[in-house]
């Protein structure tokens, strides 16, 4: 899946932002941690295109921390003449600080087509997120 995800160049052509609260996403201990730490979102982005397009689409998530700009492939659909779209992972979310800038982009939407979302949902999956290699559960 990554290697296909990665010649999608986010940069250039159109991509569609969606701004995220890091705040609403990622527990207040781990934003305030100086440590190395990360959490496991369960991240569902369901879209709806202005129009049917053909080729590929991804979906990354981007944040920066206090090393720097990040981003994390997500998912990746070929379409096929369709106008919807439905994107879904568990994504492991390494930072140190405090997140800011947290969004979500779709690379690969041809120039003119609106993109709307209907559903987006990010769940904290806390079994899997860690503060300097403690399990969330005991920091939480």
């Amino acid at each position: 899946m990554r290697s296909e995800m990665e010649q999608l160049e986010i940069n250039s052509g159109y991509t569609h932002t969606l701004y995220l609260d890091a705040e609403k996403y990622i527990p207040k201990p781990f934003a305030n941690s100086e440590l190395p730490w990360s959490v496991a979102l369960n991240v569902l982005c369901s879209l709806q295109l202005s129009d049917y397009i053909d080729g590929t689409i991804a979906l990354f998530m981007e944040y920066e921390d206090i090393r720097g700009k990040h981003r994390l492939p997500i998912d990746f659909h070929q379409l096929e003449f369709e106008s919807t779209v439905l994107f879904s992972n568990l994504v492991q979310l390494p930072a140190r600080g405090k997140v800011k800038d947290l969004c979500l982009k779709v690379a690969g939407i041809p120039q003119g087509i609106e993109v709307d979302v209907e559903v987006l949902h990010l769940q904290l999956e806390q079994s899997r997120s860690f503060i300097d290699s403690q399990p969330a559960r005991k920091v939480i």
